[in-house]
């Protein structure tokens, strides 16, 4: 697969540029990366001379479940370039007070490269392999085995390179893994990890987090402070007790703690399909009880959610937008069937953006009307810097110092409101805001955003996002289900490379190559 598109697509690997034109910029992406990555093993095989770092190409891999036919699990896995195909084109200038203009004009500088989210997934995302793990359920080691060909074939890749040719002229290429993208429920299930979000103890202190010993005796996640325990245990002990199936890839030493940085975090799936919807669920039911949306009797809990419901859609008209994926409030749709349990919202990723967005208007209209409850001013500074954290997408692949300070403080400010939230709620004996493995995540997110000594540029969060995944899965997994069960695998791989081909082929055009 990468020598057929080293050959005939050479630009989705290289951020865009064509072979030739690409040692300045690779050369540029791998000496920012070492502040973010120094141990990688793709240092130490430079320094020995078996890789050269101008013709090193960085990938990640990606897998998530899908659906496929008679409502069947599939499991898809595929490697995704890093660099982003929007690199070197027109200047991008960040959404921050004091904003930035990330130029794409010098291959030599990191501020060029951009992230890979834009454009159609079939540029973004090659498929490895699909299948229904349902089909071969007397073979339960199927999909491991699957992961350990995978990865000794990409260490074959990586070590020995590939030579292409383009152009009349011949350019060797080697290839680089720098992790796993995915939700953490995919992380849990490849990386046979022992310390996960599964693991939440509700009466016992047990580890859940693989980046650190957060959840477990005298570390508490809910933490967030900056003298949190648990900070001084990140990447201390490897999460798992039985190496798992990438450890053919030159990453780390799989049996130390520095190897559970292969599992990269996804503020997607963590903030606005995670903690975000928790806050949503919390603060709605929150300003409900607090009579907000009281304007006539009845004041059951279904009436205040419909009337919070009727002024959401208020907002949203005024504002000429609408929810995609969800059609009212009641207490099945922000999952409080009781009182007893902790409620969030069940909503797509835009609809969550939307809600933050009417809850911040509502909330500075009170305060601003002279209404000083305490709970109402952190809910209000909760969505704008939640809000605000989403401008990690408005910037480029490397963070200027800036711009890591705001999304950091943002970062910071979310998760303690959230907190403070969370402590009020409990002194009034309300069970809102739940302190799950989710908002540890995002705490971790903060926690990279942190200076380090001498280090100039800064790694974007979004650079493993998975939204542009979230559409991969979801068009291989319909192409699966319009092809026949009987020999889905291979039809599936068939159709995947016949759109592939005519999507490749049509942006090649647009773009004049």
């Amino acid at each position: 697969m990468l020598e057929h598109l080293l050959s005939a697509y050479p630009w989705v690997l290289l951020g865009g540029v064509q072979q030739g034109e690409h040692k300045e910029l690779l050369s540029s992406f791998w000496k920012a990366y070492r502040w973010e990555h120094g141990s990688h093993a793709v240092y130490q095989l430079a320094e020995e001379n078996k890789v050269n770092l101008e013709c090193t190409i960085p990938l990640a891999l990606h897998g998530d479940g899908g659906r496929t036919q008679k409502k069947q699990p599939l499991e898809v896995v595929s490697m995704c370039p890093v660099l982003g195909l929007d690199t070197l084109q027109q200047p991008m200038t960040c959404s921050c007070e004091n904003s930035h203009t990330y130029s794409g004009k010098r291959k030599r500088s990191p501020f060029a490269q951009r992230l890979n989210l834009k454009n159609t997934s079939y540029a973004t995302h090659f498929l490895v392999f699909a299948y229904p793990s349902k089909k071969f359920k007397k073979t339960p080691g199927l999909f491991q085995s699957l992961l350990r060909v995978m990865s000794e074939s990409l260490r074959e890749v990586c070590e020995n390179g590939l030579d292409c040719n383009y152009g009349g002229n011949t350019y060797h290429f080697n290839f680089a893994i720098l992790g796993m993208k995915g939700d953490q429920e995919f992380h849990q299930k490849t990386g046979l990890l022992s310390r996960s979000y599964m693991n939440v103890g509700y009466k016992n202190p047990i580890p859940c987090c693989s980046d650190c010993l957060a959840g477990g005796p005298g570390v508490p996640f809910e933490d967030s402070s900056l003298q949190a325990v648990w900070r001084s245990t990140v990447c201390q002990q490897a999460p798992w007790n039985r190496v798992p199936p990438f450890e053919a890839i030159q990453f780390e030493d799989w049996t130390s703690g520095e190897a559970s940085r292969f599992f990269k975090r996804d503020v997607f799936h963590i903030f606005r399909l995670g903690i975000a919807r928790n806050f949503i669920g919390s603060a709605l039911v929150l300003l409900c009880f607090g009579g907000y949306f009281d304007d006539a009797p009845p004041y059951g809990i279904e009436d205040h959610l419909g009337r919070a419901w009727a002024n959401f859609m208020l907002w949203c008209a005024a504002h000429s937008v609408s929810p995609s994926g969800i059609r009212s409030f009641s207490k099945q749709k922000i999952h409080m069937p009781t009182m007893g349990t902790f409620p969030w919202v069940g909503c797509k990723a835009s609809d969550t953006i939307l809600l933050l967005k009417w809850m911040r208007f509502f909330t500075n209209l009170k305060i601003s009307a002279g209404d000083a409850n305490s709970d109402l001013k952190l809910i209000a500074g909760a969505c704008d810097n939640g809000l605000k954290f989403q401008g990690i997408y408005r910037h480029g692949l490397w963070l200027k110092n800036s711009c890591r300070e705001k999304l950091m403080a943002n970062c910071q400010r979310f998760t303690t409101a959230y907190a403070k939230l969370a402590a009020s709620a409990l002194r009034q004996n309300m069970q809102l805001f739940a302190m799950v493995p989710k908002f540890h995540s995002f705490d971790h997110v903060k926690v990279d955003l942190e200076p380090c000594n001498g280090q100039i540029v800064y790694l974007n969060p979004a650079a493993w996002c998975c939204s542009m995944s979230e559409d991969f899965i979801g068009r291989v997994s319909r192409q699966s289900r319009r092809v026949s069960y009987i020999k889905v695998m291979e039809s599936t791989l068939l159709a995947y490379k016949v759109k592939a081909r005519f999507l490749l082929g049509r942006l090649k055009k647009a773009r004049g190559l």
